[in-house]
């Protein structure tokens, strides 16, 4: 391009015009797991989608499902004890997966029906089941290895956290998390359940401590919790943005100036 034929004014408009479209590619990216239902706040817990679910229904053991299992007592009745260790204070859990049939096959005591069963059932059959075998009763604990939520936003962790109990509230995932960061917006969570093409969304002002006693917020599975960023921080972090690409523009600007005028 020969920038001695073109205007100054002509210059200037290009900087600028490719200085503000980069600048809006940045805000676009602010704030992620946009709805179309969002707003600035909530009174206190909204449900867009609501699911109609069973009662009974929590974090239920289905076919394909990882079940992680110990013996606290002698891990070696669910797993071969690698020479050396202390049978007493290995704690390993050993993962087996559920069947098509619902079953998981365990060490001495074959296929045990597991789906339908919450955790807590499971290990209670299992327990039975190796009781009948052994002379000393066993101590069975059970994880759903696959059972966890995603937890995304201004956390101090995120990432996923495995559902460890059957009442494993919002507020128990936040503690694991280690609390919120100074830019949480406190008046804005929200809950992605479901169906991913179109999921239940729990809208939570955290604000409002009454959302402590709110059923809907017992977690499930494969849940997708987000805490966005307080719109003070998002603007913040755009005025800077705005700021870097402004004094980019000018530095261009002035050497597009310095050009024109060795060129003149």
């Amino acid at each position: 391009m020969n920038y001695n034929k073109l205007p100054l004014t002509a210059l200037v408009f290009i900087c600028f015009a490719a200085t503000f479209c980069s600048s809006c590619s940045f805000k676009g990216r602010q704030v992620i797991l946009k709805t179309p239902y969002d707003a600035d706040t909530v009174k206190t817990v909204r449900v867009v989608n609501s699911a109609v679910i069973n009662e009974n229904y929590y974090n239920l053991i289905k076919a394909e499902d990882e079940l992680a299992i110990k013996n606290v007592q002698d891990m070696s009745l669910i797993a071969p004890t690698a020479t050396g260790s202390n049978n007493a204070t290995q704690t390993t859990f050993t993962t087996f997966k559920v069947n098509a049939a619902g079953e998981v096959v365990l060490p001495k005591i074959g296929a045990i029906k597991v789906a339908g069963l919450n955790r807590m059932q499971a290990a209670e059959a299992i327990q039975k089941a190796y009781e009948q075998k052994e002379l000393n009763a066993p101590l069975i604990d059970v994880r759903i290895a696959n059972a966890y939520v995603i937890l995304l936003g201004e956390v101090r962790t995120q990432g996923k956290f495995v559902i460890e109990r059957e009442d494993y509230e919002l507020i128990d995932l936040l503690a694991d998390a280690g609390g919120l960061t100074p830019d949480a917006n406190k008046k804005m969570l929200r809950i992605f359940r479901g169906d991913k093409n179109n999921p239940e969304i729990i809208f939570v002002n955290l604000s409002d401590y009454s959302f402590l006693k709110d059923p809907r917020l017992k977690l499930r599975a494969k849940d997708v919790v987000y805490v966005e960023p307080r719109r003070v921080s998002v603007n913040s972090q755009n005025f800077q943005a705005y700021s870097t690409f402004i004094q980019i523009g000018f530095t261009i600007v002035n050497a597009l100036l310095l050009i024109y005028t060795i060129t003149k």
